[in-house]
């Protein structure tokens, strides 16, 4: 074989490495291709009183994308969404979750019907999230509301799980998106 045939060989192999790399699909995309907003229907509360957070997550990609519902469905479960208060000094007071193990999805696509909804783009899940202002006692003041949506971890998922992550079609969102709102709690 020649020099020249063989770097026409070696230039055809990158081109075509290149191509496979660039029109591969991922089964993950990153967190910013979300947004997440949280609201309530009031700035102020009587302490005591329960608090209704709305939050909404957007899909702002240009593409599709499997968005998070409030819980996983996997044994141990753990939420997708959680929020919390801060204080003016800056303590958080953030609640706890358990639950139960029974009936669990056997396969990764019924865990998705579940777990996940397709957001096309500029597409929006909306939900809420109860807050208790009596768990800790909290006194009149000023409060700052955080919350957080997350996303999967390529770790919670098998090997054998990742093939039937692809064959779904759209990517998964991971990592997390923060949000916050001030409120006030009165007497």
């Amino acid at each position: 074989m020649d020099y020249r045939t063989r770097i026409l060989q070696v230039g055809i192999g990158c081109v075509l490495l290149t191509t496979s790399l660039v029109g591969q699909k991922e089964t993950f995309v990153p967190a910013n291709d979300v947004s997440f907003t949280i609201s309530t229907d009031r700035s102020s509360y009587r302490a005591g009183e329960q608090i209704t957070l709305k939050y909404r997550v957007t899909n702002i990609s240009n593409a599709p994308l499997y968005a998070p519902r409030e819980w996983e469905v996997t044994c141990p479960g753990g939420p997708h969404v959680w929020a919390w208060f801060e204080n003016s000094s800056g303590q958080h007071f953030v609640g706890g979750y358990g639950g139960s193990c029974s009936g669990n999805p056997k396969t990764v696509s019924e865990r998705m019907s579940k777990e996940a909804v397709l957001l096309r783009q500029g597409e929006h899940l909306d939900g809420t999230f109860q807050l208790d202002t009596t768990l800790f006692a909290l006194k009149p003041g000023k409060y700052r509301l955080e919350a957080t949506l997350s996303g999967w971890t390529e770790e919670k998922f098998t090997d054998a799980e990742w093939p039937d992550l692809a064959r779904m079609g759209n990517p998964f969102l991971r990592g997390d998106v923060p949000a916050s709102m001030r409120v006030t709690l009165t007497p």
